[in-house]
């Protein structure tokens, strides 16, 4: 569930910017320069969120409800940066006023980087809302909307003084940003995160039924993390190199790390078809708030196919001494669709407090409220739900909780997409 309080502190930035602008603005400035300025100073600050939110450091994470929820900000403030970008652009004077002297006012370059600001983070904005693009093809292209920030950088820098002056407060804000955004523009372009990545060697690769369990060994130490955690895998070497986020599935307790990768794409064909044992691999993470310890007494846990593998980690950490009553919920379409469900199977028995309830859809029996409640011994209101599948499913299912008066709070999800 996203935390509101990074998108508070968002809004406050903004807020202060806009007022500052309004209050503090040189007497010589019309308001056909004012809401334009600002309205373009607002742009630049949601422009810096997206940059900072991308370096994937950990301690904004408690901020915003985890890294998934991260990044659901920052294409949300992409966006709203592109729009005020354009309504900017659109609102701006183009020209100095008459009396104005042009050698000291001159709107170049400032006019022209801003003109191929705005045209770069059209195209840019274009292909990471285009779900047809494949992401090996996305991510390079991503990349480049650090040019664009930069050029709008030089934009606010070299505007005329009849339009935006630096030195005023709210000037002062968007300097602020630039000297917390360009270095992190610099970070996440140049690869810099790696440095943070532990080594590790694959050691077996495992086909299951339309997915693949990898096992990593680690080349220098185990990363530590809480069962429901997730970690980007880069696979090292030709044709491979690019990071993807998957949730951990192994225990904390083991000395290796486990994947489990549904085929979806090209990527994850490759790794089915042709990864091999002994190649190096890169772990950074790991990320999340999926943590059912924090949560109500009471729960249910709802798996949607692949949906599984935050659940399987919980599941193989537990012992006998939690005190939390769980009910997982398991939906596949048959039986032999549900991944690790002999050793779900034998792992709960020895658990009193956890009961696994296997669900078909080849039974006709569907992953939805009214089967829940079904199911559940007790009205749906009394338990805290962790969903984890397809994204329709879960949708679906959140938005009928809701219906049935579970509050807001008591829903946790992984808003599993990071374009």
């Amino acid at each position: 569930m996203l935390r509101r309080s990074g998108v508070y502190i968002i809004a406050s930035i903004i807020l202060l910017f806009a007022v500052t602008h309004i209050i503090f603005s040189p007497a010589e400035h019309s308001p056909r320069t004012i809401i334009p300025t600002m309205i373009g100073g607002s742009a630049f600050l949601l422009m810096t969120t997206s940059i900072v939110l991308s370096t994937r450091l950990n301690y904004l994470e408690d901020w915003f409800g985890g890294l998934d929820r991260m990044y659901q900000v920052h294409r949300v403030a992409g966006v709203f940066a592109a729009i005020l970008v354009l309504i900017h652009m659109i609102s701006a004077p183009k020209t100095l006023p008459l009396d104005a002297d042009p050698d000291l006012y001159s709107v170049f370059p400032s006019a022209v980087l801003g003109k191929i600001a705005l045209v770069l983070l059209v195209i840019g904005l274009f292909l990471a809302l285009n779900r047809k693009i494949g992401y090996s093809r996305w991510r390079p292209t991503h990349k480049s909307m650090v040019l664009v920030y930069l050029l709008a950088t030089g934009h606010f820098l070299t505007a005329p003084g009849l339009f935006f002056q630096l030195s005023s407060p709210s000037g002062i804000v968007l300097i602020i940003a630039v000297v917390i955004g360009v270095p992190c523009a610099f970070y996440t372009v140049l690869g810099m995160n790696k440095r943070t990545s532990l080594p590790f060697t694959i050691e077996a690769v495992n086909n299951l039924e339309r997915a693949t369990e990898l096992v990593l060994k680690a080349t220098d130490k185990m990363p530590e993390f809480k069962p429901g955690q997730f970690a980007f895998l880069e696979i090292e070497g030709s044709g491979w190199d690019e990071p993807h986020p998957f949730t951990i599935s192994s225990s904390p307790q083991e000395n290796r790390l486990r994947f489990t990768v549904k085929v979806l794409g090209d990527w994850t064909r490759k790794v089915r078809e042709e990864l091999e044992p002994g190649r190096q691999a890169l772990i950074r993470g790991p990320y999340g708030r999926f943590d059912y310890e924090k949560a109500g007494d009471r729960q249910v846990w709802l798996a949607g196919g692949i949906g599984i593998t935050p659940f399987l980690s919980m599941i193989r950490a537990m012992d006998n001494k939690n005190n939390k009553e769980i009910y997982l919920l398991y939906a596949a379409r048959e039986q032999k669709d549900a991944l690790y469900l002999e050793e779900l199977t034998g792992k709960i028995a020895s658990l009193p407090q956890v009961s696994i309830v296997p669900i078909y859809s080849e039974q006709g029996c569907f992953a939805r409220v009214d089967i829940m409640k079904k199911k559940l011994p007790d009205p749906l209101n009394s338990y805290d739900f962790f969903l984890c599948g397809p994204k329709p499913m879960i949708d679906g299912i959140r938005a009928d909780l809701y219906k049935e008066g579970v509050p807001r709070p008591r829903i946790h999800t992984e808003a599993f997409e990071f374009r």
